[in-house]
């Protein structure tokens, strides 16, 4: 009787551990035989706390600090680069930086320029360099573009070729072509020689030579006696002039006048052009510029006087930079060949002439006439 009391009593704790075990069982089979990972610990925070930044006052300024910056970006109508101006950058940085080159200055013989110096002379010390072929005292150097030696042969060279062309109405009609292109150089020659520093035994007479010669190339010559005639007489008298004399009656001349208005700038190109082939022709070596030295003088200054003239007021490029850009350079170039000539130094002598080629070449690809 006992017995089965007892097992009446045992029975409902069986069952709790039954339901107790039955309970595991679910939860081992939902988390799996190994058991989970444990998470992470999250690391502690640091004890020293990041202070927020301030908010800006300013909405617009809180709204660019939002916003990366744009390299494109314009403030006030200028276009900006990380807010410096961008006309502050140079196109090419490493080009700039590594032209190391120095600039040095170019100047005609005869016409001393010293090179800018590191530190800046005190403004009373500074003075402005002269443009080449200007002396001091203003105007043109013709003593250095053309001595008055050199200019006198021209002057001779020309009143021979005359004598010839003038001899008789047949000689004229062989060179009435060429004659306005020797009167105009005697014209421009006798121009200068009012303005040279140098004298002559015709200079107080030389403003009646000049406007003798150009009343002669003044007109398109023609062939005939009649055209022979008619500058006949100014031809005379200018031989009358060269000869250190003034001719009676013949008419007052201004003592100064613009080259333009004697000299035509297309008669004195093509006396440049027999300059310039004759040099080209007859000076190809070291023994040419030897033997023909004293001509090549005085072709190079003619050259570098033409270079010159065409340059003055008047011929309308005095304000013209491109065509000072030839002219210039060709002048110094003509006296290059002067220097060069002198010293027997054929090749800074072909290194002029190729500069006139040069010079010539592009000056004539841009102003046409």
């Amino acid at each position: 009787m006992n017995e089965p009391a007892n097992r009446l009593k045992q029975k409902p704790i069986l069952r709790s551990a039954v339901a107790s075990y039955a309970c595991l069982s679910v939860l081992l089979l939902f988390t799996g035989c190994g058991g989970s990972t444990p998470p992470a610990t999250p690391p502690p925070q640091s004890q020293t706390a990041t202070t927020p930044a301030p908010a800006p006052a300013n909405p617009a300024a809180q709204t660019a600090q939002a916003e990366p910056q744009k390299n494109d970006k314009k403030k006030e109508g200028r276009k900006m680069i990380d807010g410096i101006p961008y006309d502050v950058w140079f196109d090419n940085p490493l080009s700039v930086a590594g032209n190391t080159q120095a600039v040095a200055p170019v100047s005609l013989p005869g016409n001393a320029v010293t090179a800018t110096p590191t530190t800046p002379a005190p403004a009373s010390e500074m003075k402005t360099a002269a443009t080449p072929g200007t002396p001091v005292a203003g105007g043109i150097d013709w003593k250095t573009i053309i001595p008055m030696p050199v200019l006198e042969a021209h002057v001779k060279e020309i009143r021979n070729r005359l004598t010839k062309n003038m001899q008789s109405v047949g000689t004229y009609n062989n060179s009435y072509l060429e004659i306005p292109t020797f009167t105009t150089t005697l014209a421009a020659l006798a121009g200068i020689v009012t303005e040279h520093s140098e004298d002559v035994s015709w200079k107080k007479n030389a403003k009646y030579l000049r406007d003798l010669a150009a009343g002669i190339s003044a007109e398109p010559l023609k062939r005939g006696a009649k055209s022979f005639r008619e500058i006949q007489v100014p031809y005379e008298q200018m031989i009358v002039i060269m000869n250190g004399s003034l001719p009676a009656g013949i008419a007052d001349a201004d003592e100064k006048k613009p080259l333009s208005d004697v000299a035509s700038m297309g008669d004195l190109m093509k006396r440049a052009d027999i300059a310039s082939k004759w040099l080209k022709s007859n000076v190809g070596s070291a023994d040419a510029l030897k033997s023909e030295k004293e001509k090549v003088i005085e072709e190079a200054h003619l050259l570098a006087a033409i270079s010159k003239i065409i340059t003055t007021e008047g011929y309308g490029y005095v304000d013209d930079e491109g065509f000072l850009n030839h002219a210039n350079p060709m002048a110094e170039a003509s006296l290059q060949m002067v220097a060069a000539a002198k010293s027997d130094n054929f090749p800074e002598f072909d290194k002029g002439l190729t500069r006139v080629y040069k010079a010539c070449t592009e000056c004539h690809s841009e102003y046409k006439e």
